[in-house]
């Protein structure tokens, strides 16, 4: 079963009471919230649309957009790549977190935001802050670049 806009809403304000919703537009929403993975607190922000019945559901165009909104990621210093690991890089210079691989179905419109993409983000900044200690990638997955529709 696909869980509308309203189903996620509610299990946002269910789980995570500290995420606010800030921005309500249809069958879209918008939260804020604080999260601590290890030594830092981070305040992030995610985007959801829930799809319509009739459109294809495709993952990869349908996933939650996490961005970490304070303090900004940064890349480690002296890395050779010189850029963030698990990450897409919008036109704008905006940065998304690779949360998911979409082609592995970890995760479809019949998934809470709650039970999955805020734990996610949470591990993906764990190892965020390892990467920067360490150099070493340490949250599972396969980072895959995804067209943004």
């Amino acid at each position: 079963m696909i869980h509308g806009i309203e189903a996620q809403i509610e299990a946002m304000r269910a789980i995570w009471p500290d995420f606010a919703m800030v921005e309500r537009d249809g069958d879209a929403a918008a939260w804020e919230g604080p999260v601590r993975p290890l030594l830092q607190t981070y305040r992030v922000g995610i985007f959801y649309r829930a799809p319509l019945l009739i459109e294809n559901l495709d993952p990869r165009r349908l996933q939650p957009r996490v961005s970490v909104l304070n303090p900004q990621l940064r890349p480690r210093p002296g890395d050779r790549e010189g850029r963030l690991p698990h990450v897409y890089y919008g036109p704008n210079g905006g940065v998304t977190l690779c949360l998911l691989d979409p082609e592995a179905g970890d995760w479809s419109p019949a998934d809470l935001l709650a039970e999955t993409t805020i734990p996610w983000t949470i591990e993906w900044l764990a190892a965020y802050e390892g990467w920067r200690a360490t150099g070493e990638w340490t949250a599972s997955g396969r980072h895959v670049e995804v067209a943004r529709g």
